[in-house]
């Protein structure tokens, strides 16, 4: 499994988009997982079959791609806010979700109401 510091420092580098779609490595989905369960792709999306329908992950505008990274045991389709890695051995996904920093407001929100209790 990745480790945090890891997945932290994935999210660091691919902060961004490519300039195009042409500069992900689309090649190392079709090359390094296994043919069942597919990977497809269309004109617009990416589709994991691995990856229940009604599920936000099944079908990724390319757009939406910020990179596409070989690791040892799987591949990673890095997103702004979130990174699917999908076994090179059996195919399985697992998708990480950004945890957002806590705001200002949230914080001030939450001492406030530690405060109300105290007194």
């Amino acid at each position: 499994m990745i480790q945090k510091k890891v997945i932290e420092a994935i999210y660091k580098k691919f902060c961004k988009r490519p300039s195009s779609p042409d500069e992900l490595d689309i090649p190392l989905l079709f090359e390094k997982l296994p043919e069942e369960p597919s990977v497809e792709i269309d004109e617009y999306n990416l589709i994991l079959n691995a990856i229940p329908l009604h599920s936000p992950f099944h079908m990724i505008p390319i757009r939406n791609i910020h990179a596409i990274v070989e690791f040892d045991e799987s591949i990673a389709i890095v997103m702004h806010s979130s990174i699917i890695f999908i076994s090179k051995e059996t195919g399985m996904p697992h998708v990480h979700i950004k945890e957002e920093p806590e705001g200002i407001f949230y914080r001030l929100k939450r001492n406030f109401a530690g405060m109300k209790k105290n007194s």
